[in-house]
């Protein structure tokens, strides 16, 4: 009652937001989020399951579990909802025609009701760990199989979930089954109320088909931008705020014995690559914006500094790199995919805060395929053994690319997990 009365109150906004988005030309992305989903045909005859994917990791995500239950299922009826503009963007591309694509509904409940009526889906599953009480439970007071897959409570988000247990605990509990990505997450999940006879450790299911991405073809399709020659490449990916200091200074530690080497940085949004110019200008590095480089006007060999402000290239450009770092680790933000870069094979570093990726961690530095540094110096050191070490550089990698490959089956378990589901209901046959 007092979720639904905060829901309530916040709910009286949708008026000014309704007029202001038609005032934009935009109001049509109005109805979707309060459930009206115009757009949608009614379900054809066939099993019919909802993947609820928050935004683009988990739209990957869900494209890896539906080839798995395509596959399976030729009929099934597919509704892949996101809950940010991206996400969408990202969803309608993959899925095409192959499923429904709509904004998610806010946990308001006539919106659940008006969305639910529309998609009816026999299995409900939610991508990592989100949690809204009146969808869950107006899904399963109409016979939904509800499933929590890819789940993941970080050290971060633990603290705040455990304020709000009172409101949390139900929410688990109507989970059919809770598939955890590691023993971290399943014991928080426990903690916060979970029944444990419904929580499994199944992995990490965003990593799946990383090993297919890492395609070479597309990774020299972007070589003659770069102009790379016999000069080594290394990546700073997904980089955030605060940490162009220890990253160029580690470069340019590098650069009195490797004066040919070139790096990559690929801040975590496109919007701050100015930021990272500004911050070679001043120590005196060449830099140039990846969007000013093409075939025809490549990097020039002054050039030690190319700053990525496109989306969707840093994945191929790893495929030319020698090493990589990985952002938001030397400062508090969680960090960043490791699995991308050793998927191609890459020795790898970050900082000291991994704790979005820890289970992704762990297995790496186990496999003695990545290190944890804690600045500047150690990464200079890591970049430099891996440029004077080449044999050494190899190994790490390899391990890293088994590792990837060990993890490739979280997407099956997760799909699995839906179809014993739909059998039980008979909607297989």
């Amino acid at each position: 009652m007092l979720y639904n009365l905060a829901a309530g109150a916040a709910s009286a906004f949708l008026p000014p937001v309704w007029l202001a988005s038609r005032l934009a030309g935009r109001w049509g992305e109005l109805w979707p989020r309060v459930g009206l989903y115009r757009h949608l045909a009614p379900a054809r005859p066939g099993p019919r399951v909802w993947l609820q994917a928050v935004s683009v990791g988990e739209v990957s995500v869900a494209a890896a579990i539906a080839e798995e239950l395509f596959a399976a299922a030729p009929r099934l009826n597919l509704t892949v909802t996101s809950s940010t503009a991206k996400g969408l963007e990202k969803a309608r591309e993959v899925f095409a025609q192959r499923a429904a694509v709509a904004a998610f509904p806010l946990d308001l409940p006539w919106a659940v009701m008006a969305a639910a009526a529309k998609i009816r889906p026999q299995v409900y599953a939610s991508l990592e760990t989100e949690l809204w009480p009146n969808l869950l439970a107006w899904l399963q007071s109409r016979g939904s199989s509800l499933l929590l897959l890819n789940g993941r409570l970080s050290p971060r988000s633990f603290p705040r979930y455990e304020k709000l247990r009172w409101l949390v605990k139900p929410a688990l509990r109507r989970f059919d089954r809770l598939s955890m990505i590691g023993e971290a997450d399943a014991q928080r999940a426990l903690a916060l109320g979970a029944d444990p006879a419904r929580v499994s450790i199944d992995g990490n299911a965003k990593y799946a088909g990383l090993a297919r991405r890492a395609r070479p073809r597309a990774a020299q399709d972007l070589a003659p931008r770069l102009a790379l020659g016999r000069a080594p490449l290394l990546a700073a990916g997904s980089v955030r705020g605060g940490e162009e200091e220890p990253v160029l200074s580690a470069f340019a530690r590098l650069l009195p014995e490797h004066p040919q080497a070139v790096l990559i940085a690929a801040p975590r949004h496109v919007e701050k690559a100015p930021r990272w110019l500004e911050a070679c200008g001043a120590r005196g590095l060449k830099a140039r914006l990846w969007s000013g480089l093409s075939d025809d006007q490549p990097r020039r060999p002054d050039c030690r500094v190319v700053v990525v402000d496109a989306m969707g290239v840093l994945m191929p450009l790893y495929g030319l790199a020698r090493a990589a770092f990985l952002g938001a680790s030397l400062v508090p933000l969680g960090g960043q995919n490791p699995m991308e870069p050793a998927a191609w094979g890459l020795p790898v570093c970050y900082g000291e805060s991994m704790e979005d990726f820890a289970d992704a961690a762990q297995a790496l530095e186990e496999a003695g395929a990545a290190i944890r540094l804690a600045g500047a110096e150690d990464l200079a050191a890591f970049w430099g053994r891996v440029l004077a070490r080449p044999a050494e550089a190899a190994q790490r990698g390899e391990a890293a690319r088994r590792v990837v490959e060990r993890w490739s089956g979280s997407a099956g378990a997760a799909a699995r997990l839906i179809l014993r589901e739909l059998e039980t209901r008979g909607a297989l046959s």
